[in-house]
């Protein structure tokens, strides 16, 4: 999946971009589509947000040159880029996990990564903190994109063995943090304070919910979203959108939808993604014979993203844990009405019987219950789109600068 590669290219300085520059921000993504999820579009939110105030580190997924700093263009905007190495995007499980492939290019790359001499540095990757922590910045800002313990659900069992250790890395690392922020909500930090003894109190810890462009996202017509995708027009839609992973709870889903066939026989269901779980999946619908009521798009453009939003009668997301779920956001402001498992942020997304259902257990049963609450809502629209203005990307920059002086 990933191969290195020399720089080919020298660079062209431009000195008034660099003038401009408050932080790097050193991501393990190429801050475009790769990886797909939560982490890389908060990173494009960022971009948004800040411009070409930020400086990005992060990997190469075309002919981009490794191990300079370059000038390139992301939806419109020149910024600083320097790729540690070059990706080949895929949804597969890669022999080298992501994080461990993360650290060694970025500790590789330290020099090139200093010589823009910007000494603030953002990242939402424990493995970037782990790397650059000791490199003499003046003042580092570390975001959680989740407060859990990513090792124990990771895709790699044997990783799963050093969860306890994880979490006493990560501690020692924090201790030379000085911002620190987490997109979860209060439940979640004070188990991670409780998790880890307390060596850093939640007084240190600061909320910094992820955000949705609610000027993308937003409401289509139903039934011009169903005919543009070309899915029927009748019958219940269902939409679970993210990667189709262990962790993301798609058997859950699948289980769930198969409960609410029996009251709803025309309903469908759209898997919107994909991901390493994917063969397991479809091995799972033919088996119950379900081809023609489940449908796996695989990977979607944003623009499709908000289609099936819009689409939907039900977003569902049957997630073991979140940080603050950017798809439930992304689906909310589009109108939708939402149905989650009570991972963190979850609560404040979904008001029970006003715009979707919060299930507080795994059971299939009372999650396809929630799911046929959901479908009898009416007037949902207005609440969603309400809670999604309190997370617009519009107050990402402001927020950010009250919590972290480097960008204020």
């Amino acid at each position: 999946m990933y191969k290195s590669s020399e720089p080919v290219v020298h660079e062209t300085a431009e000195v008034d971009l660099k003038c401009l520059i408050q932080a790097i921000m050193i991501e393990p993504s190429d801050f475009v589509s790769f990886p797909a999820g939560g982490q890389t579009s908060f990173a494009k939110q960022m971009m948004s947000a800040f411009g070409n105030r930020l400086a990005l580190v992060g990997f190469s997924s075309d002919d981009t040159p490794t191990g300079i700093w370059v000038e390139k263009e992301f939806n419109g905007t020149i910024f600083k880029f320097l790729s540690v190495a070059r990706i080949i995007p895929t949804s597969k499980k890669p022999l080298i996990p992501l994080r461990l492939f993360s650290y060694l290019n970025i500790v590789r790359r330290r020099k090139a990564i200093m010589s823009l001499g910007i000494r603030n540095v953002f990242t939402q990757e424990i493995a970037v903190l782990l790397a650059v922590r000791r490199w003499g910045w003046w003042s580092i800002c570390y975001t959680f994109p989740g407060i859990g313990n990513p090792l124990t659900q990771s895709r790699y069992r044997w990783a799963r063995i050093f969860a306890r250790v994880f979490d006493s890395v990560l501690v020692r690392a924090l201790k030379g943090v000085d911002t620190i922020l987490a997109a979860a909500d209060n439940r979640e930090i004070e188990s991670f304070v409780q998790r880890t003894n307390g060596q850093i109190p939640a007084s240190r810890i600061s909320q910094f919910p992820t955000r949705v462009d609610t000027a993308y996202f937003r409401p289509f017509d139903r039934s011009d979203a169903r005919r543009n995708l070309g899915i029927p027009q009748e019958g219940p839609i269902i939409v679970s959108c993210g990667r189709i992973s262990s962790r993301k709870g798609w058997d859950l889903v699948l289980d769930a939808f198969r409960l609410v066939l029996s009251s709803h026989p025309k309903a469908r269901l759209y898997f919107v993604g994909d991901g390493e779980d994917r063969g397991a999946l479809e091995k799972r619908i033919a088996k119950w014979r379900m081809a023609g009521s489940v449908i796996v798009t695989g990977f979607q453009d944003p623009s499709k993203v908000v289609l099936y939003n819009s689409a939907c009668d039900v977003f569902v997301s049957g997630s073991h844990w979140e940080g603050w779920p950017v798809a439930q956001l992304e689906a909310l402001a589009c109108g939708a009405v939402i149905v989650s498992t009570d991972v963190s942020g979850a609560r404040e997304i979904a008001v029970n019987g006003e715009n979707g259902f919060v299930c507080p257990s795994r059971d299939p049963r009372e999650f396809a219950d929630a799911i046929g609450k959901a479908l009898l809502l009416r007037n949902t629209a207005a609440t969603s789109l309400a809670i999604a203005g309190r997370f617009s990307i519009s107050s990402l920059a402001p927020d950010l600068g009250r919590l972290w002086a480097a960008v204020s």
